[in-house]
Order: structure tokens, then C-alpha cells, then sequence
């Protein structure tokens, strides 16, 4: 009985509740605190849900997206392809004003060709007369001491004896280290073997470098300008010297071997040396071709520099 009447005493669940919330409310419009009721803090919370609905719907909106990039791809790559095609027409176009032929080009690259042996091989000429001039004289003065000293019929005594020994001597090794150091082979062998070499090295090509047999007339011509292009030369450094800068420029003498020195230019073109085409592997017709080109391309050259001398004449 007595459990029955404790059990009697507890209070119920739902007048501890009403209890709390007035003691509650009581202590918040004591201090002064806002009141916030439950059932609206059950509503703000029923709404949170909502808003994870929202964030959760998004993604499902995303399919939508690759199918806009792949448009704007498609747009993208329409657009190089377009960039592309542009470009190779201009390219196209481009290369139709600029072509030459294969057989100019080929024509062009012997004709450079040819000018570098025909320089090389001008260059070596002159080394070897240079140096055969050098030995001979002193193989003349060798000679003509050596007749002195030994087969003369008049005895050498003295002084000048000696001085014949010690040029004989000196001639003699000087010739020796000449010949030892090398400098024989490269200034007089080396250019004497200048064609032989030359054409060991551009035989894979199929070409050849030969000379060109010039008339006695045409080197008479070239013997007689080359006398007025120094005379020339020689009366322009003679007035430099001695009349001032300024009166140099205006005298009529130095005008008229300026003119000279002009009109006398060397030759040029195939005169002294030619790269001549392999008729096993060329035809007659790209020889002929290749003739002519270089033909009609020295002409050229010699009228625009006729033309140089013709503007710079009084």
C-alpha cells in the first residue's frame, strides 16, 4: 500500500513539463532574455531538411554540363579547324608565288660552287708562282756562286770568297728547311695537284672542274687592262698625296682615273676555270640548260657592272 501511494505521489510526466516551461519563462522575463518559443525552434528545424534537399537537387543538374562543354568543344575544335585550314591556304598560296624549279636551284648552287673553286684555284695559282719565282732565284744564285767559287778561271781570294761561301751555305739551308717543314708540298706540290684533288672530291656529284683555253687576243685584252687598272691605281694614290682631300674629288684627273680604274675591271664569268656536267649522267639537255643559265647570268652581272661604271664616269 504504501508503494501504491509513493507511486500515487510522482507526478506525471505531463505536469512536470508544463512546470519547467513556466519556471522557465518565468526566469526569462526576469532577466530580460528574448523568449523564443519551442514550436518555432520545431519549425527553423523542420526547415534545415529542406535546405539539404536543395544542396542534394544541385548535383542532379550536373549532366547538364558536359553536354554545354561539349558543344563549346565542339565549337572550339570547328574553330582550329577552320584556323587550320586558313593557315595551310595561305601556306598553299604562299608557296605557289614563291616556287622555283628544282633544276634553278640546282643551276644556282653549281653556279656558287663554281665561283668558290674558281677563287680557290686563283688563290693557288698565285701561291705557286709566288714560291716557284722564290726558289728559282735562289737556285740561280746558288748556281751562279757555286760557278764563282769553283769553275771560274780567275781564282777568288780574300773577303769576297768568303762571302760567296756563306751565301752558297746560306742558300743551301734555306732550301733544305724548305723543303723539311712542309712549306714545298703546300705552296708549289698542293696547287700544282689543285685540279686532281678538287675533282677526287666533287666526283659524287657527277661534275668536273676543268680549265678554259683563253685566245692570244683575249689575253692580250686582259694583259692591257690590267696595265691601265695599275697605272690607274698608281696616279690616284700619287694625287691623294699629294693635292688636299678636298681638291682630290673635284680635279678632273682624279675623276678620269677613277674611270679608268673602272672601265678596266678583270673579266669575269667562266674565263679561267668552268664546272662542266657528266654526259653519263646528265643529258645533252641539262647540260645545255646548265650552259646557258651561267651564260645568261654573267651577262647580267657584266651589264649592271657596266652600268656602275657608266653612273660613276664624269
Amino acid at each position: 500500500m504504501d508503494q501504491v501511494h509513493e507511486l500515487s505521489n510522482t507526478p506525471s510526466p505531463g505536469s512536470t513539463d508544463l512546470a519547467t516551461k513556466q519556471n522557465l519563462e518565468a526566469i526569462i522575463s526576469e532577466h530580460g532574455f528574448p523568449v523564443v518559443k519551442i514550436e518555432e525552434y520545431h519549425e527553423s528545424a523542420d526547415e534545415t531538411p529542406v535546405k539539404t534537399r536543395r544542396r542534394t537537387a544541385k548535383p542532379g543538374n550536373k549532366p547538364s554540363t558536359p553536354h554545354t562543354l561539349s558543344a563549346g568543344g565542339g565549337t572550339q575544335s570547328g574553330s582550329t579547324r577552320r584556323r587550320r585550314s586558313s593557315s595551310r591556304t595561305s601556306s598553299k598560296n604562299l608557296k605557289s608565288t614563291t616556287d622555283i624549279s628544282p633544276a634553278s636551284m640546282i643551276f644556282r648552287n653549281l653556279l656558287i660552287l663554281e665561283d668558290g673553286l674558281r677563287r680557290q684555284a686563283r688563290k693557288q695559282k698565285i701561291l705557286k708562282w709566288q714560291f716557284t719565282l722564290f726558289l728559282s732565284l735562289l737556285i740561280g744564285i746558288a748556281a751562279s756562286v757555286f760557278y764563282e767559287l769553283y769553275f771560274s778561271q780567275e781564282t777568288v781570294r780574300g773577303v769576297y770568297k768568303v762571302a760567296l761561301q756563306f751565301i752558297l751555305i746560306f742558300i743551301l739551308v734555306t732550301v733544305v728547311l724548305f723543303h723539311l717543314s712542309g712549306e714545298y708540298r703546300r705552296t708549289i706540290v698542293i696547287p700544282r695537284k689543285f685540279f686532281t684533288s678538287t675533282n677526287k672530291g666533287i666526283r659524287q656529284f657527277n661534275v668536273k672542274l676543268v680549265k678554259v683555253r683563253n685566245t692570244i687576243p683575249d689575253l692580250s685584252i686582259d694583259l692591257v687592262r690590267w696595265m691601265c687598272r695599275k697605272a690607274a691605281l698608281v696616279n690616284l694614290a700619287m694625287s691623294r698625296k699629294i693635292l688636299p682631300s678636298r681638291m682630290v674629288e673635284k680635279s678632273w684627273t682624279s675623276r678620269f682615273w677613277n674611270s679608268v680604274a673602272l672601265r678596266s675591271q678583270p673579266r669575269i664569268g667562266a674565263i679561267d676555270v668552268k664546272i662542266v656536267l657528266n654526259p653519263r649522267a646528265f643529258s645533252a639537255e641539262i647540260r645545255e640548260g646548265w650552259e646557258i643559265y651561267r651564260d645568261e647570268f654573267w651577262a647580267r652581272e657584266g651589264a649592271r657592272r657596266r652600268k656602275q661604271v657608266n653612273d660613276l664616269s664624269p
